[in-house]
């Protein structure tokens, strides 16, 4: 069990740096992947900035909290895609914006692959 909840983790996490990464080398690319358009102007550098630092410190944590078996490294990972999550409803029931159901569903996947991974993981010390 412990193997395939590192492994059902771990292939998120490597996706989430390799859409990271997209994002600052093909973000025309990275953007399409989340039905974004692409901003202009400071805002396209935040856009990428920012989306990019999302996704990149989210499978970082993954990744040293399944190499380093520290559970510590889970809790932002958890932190974000719950925020995430919080705000796409938000985004949905206050602010007009479609219901993202295929992305919600994926982020609940993940948290609870991360949530009870976190719990075969060390306490750090």
């Amino acid at each position: 069990m412990d193997l395939a909840l590192k492994v059902g983790a771990g292939l998120p996490a490597a996706a989430f740096v390799l859409l990271g990464l997209s994002w600052w080398i093909v973000p025309d690319f990275a953007s399409a992947q989340l039905g974004m358009s692409m901003l202009n102007g400071i805002g396209l550098s935040s856009q990428i900035g920012d989306v990019a630092s999302f996704f990149l410190t989210l499978g970082a944590c993954i990744l040293i909290a399944i190499a380093s078996r520290n559970r510590f490294w889970l809790y932002p990972a958890i932190m974000l895609l719950a925020l995430a999550t919080i705000g796409r409803l938000l985004a949905w029931a206050v602010h007009d914006a479609a219901l993202a159901t295929q992305m919600i569903a994926v982020e609940w996947i993940v948290l609870a692959v991360l949530f009870l991974l976190s719990r075969r993981l060390e306490a750090p010390s």
